[in-house]
């Protein structure tokens, strides 16, 4: 996919989706984390976004991740469904597929249980096709082609998370996180600094939930005033490229159980440079303090004027898991990845499952390694892409029978 012909996939998503970089004001937060950048000589990026410059708001972007009722982002369901939607697709929802049906080594269709919360009316669904996307996420993919029993021994192996460490700097005025698209520019000074991989520093959504959840909790009270001066508070996230993984597993009853832990020697030395980083880029962007979103009454803190090396210092002590800092997953990778080795990837490199001939890896799960961005556009580059692969494949009286 390095070359011209996976371009050509990204230059038509990015057409469909409406991608620009003219509706990424940066709001105050991410006003804070660009002038920290400039004072360290940090490169620093507006992030492209798929938005419709017509209804776009400032005002009411930083509610994007409750739901957009401006209509301004330009979301698969506005996009590629609705496009689906008016070639006559038929979409049904509350109806998650529990296996995919196979016969002499072909896809013949899924089985699904549709279930109607309002009348709770359930009923078994079953699709008959010759081609099958999954696309469920690198969580639930490949736990329904565990449950179907195909896909070969690398299913579930190779899971990516981005882990997330955040950090938060507070500042003497109200920022006002709430207004402006969450995540409008990015500190990419450190996104390949050893064999690839690194770190890209972020803002996240700001919701006082994630917050609460996220900062140290000793009792009541103190706890109580962290969030009450939230609204001074800066939350930066370091998002890191992983090298390490995990994997994902079924139950008895079928779900998907996720294993997961920062132990690639690569991924901690990133980890701890990442902690550093956003330290560093807090102060230089004034905060009076900065507190890391870590357990407990140990989690390190500094004000203005107390030692900032012995800050990230003590950080980097702090154990990254359980008990330490607080790890976030930003984005689910892999697990259904794909490769020319049936032994170590589930699909060939179209996305077409080794074994199981019009069985189709549609999302991040097909990833082969962690991206080194957001992976979004990627994702549906990709599809778009394995798309083409499935019409190829797809014999044309078949087709016209679908459509």
């Amino acid at each position: 996919m390095a070359g011209p012909s996976f371009d050509e996939h990204l230059d038509a998503v990015w057409q469909r989706l409406s991608v620009t970089d003219r509706c990424s004001e940066l709001n105050r937060p991410q006003q804070r984390m660009k002038a920290g950048a400039e004072q360290l000589g940090w490169s620093f990026k507006p992030v492209h976004r798929n938005t419709d410059e017509r209804s776009y708001s400032f005002e009411t972007a930083g509610y994007l991740g409750f739901g957009d009722h401006t209509g301004a982002k330009q979301s698969t369901v506005k996009t590629y469904l609705r496009d689906a939607y008016e070639r006559g697709a038929l979409l049904v929802t509350r109806c998650p597929a529990e296996r995919i049906l196979v016969e002499r080594d072909r896809a013949v269709g899924v089985e699904s249980a549709w279930f109607d919360p309002e009348s709770g009316r359930c009923a078994q669904v079953r699709v008959r096709a010759a081609q099958v996307v999954v696309a469920c996420g690198a969580l639930e993919s490949p736990a329904l082609l565990l449950r179907s029993g195909i896909g070969g021994p690398a299913v579930g192996q190779y899971l990516r998370l981005h882990p997330t460490t955040a950090t938060v700097g507070y500042h003497d005025e109200d920022l006002e996180a709430w207004m402006g698209a969450p995540q409008a520019g990015l500190v990419d000074e450190h996104e390949s600094i050893e064999h690839g991989h690194g770190f890209l520093i972020e803002t996240p959504q700001y919701t006082t939930a994630l917050a609460a959840s996220g900062l140290p909790y000793i009792d009541a009270h103190a706890h109580k005033s962290l969030m009450a001066s939230f609204r001074h508070a800066a939350t930066f996230i370091a998002v890191l490229r992983d090298r390490g993984h995990g994997r994902v597993t079924v139950d008895h009853d079928g779900n998907a159980v996720v294993h997961y832990e920062v132990s690639d020697e690569l991924d901690v030395r990133n980890a701890q440079r990442a902690i550093a980083a956003q330290a560093r880029l807090h102060a230089a962007a004034g905060a009076g303090r900065i507190l890391a979103a870590a357990d407990g009454d140990d989690a390190p803190a500094w004000r203005r004027g107390e030692s900032l090396e012995e800050l990230i210092a003590a950080a980097q002590r702090v154990p990254l898991g359980a008990g330490g800092w607080k790890l976030f997953s930003a984005h689910q990778m892999g697990t259904c990845r794909m490769g020319t080795d049936a032994r170590t990837s589930v699909a060939d490199p179209w996305g077409q499952l080794h074994h199981v001939t019009g069985v189709w890896i549609g999302d991040a799960s097909a990833f082969p390694t962690a991206t080194g961005t957001n992976p979004m556009i990627t994702i549906m580059a990709l599809g778009h892409r394995t798309a083409q692969a499935i019409a190829a494949a797809t014999p044309r009286s078949a087709r016209a029978t679908a459509a």
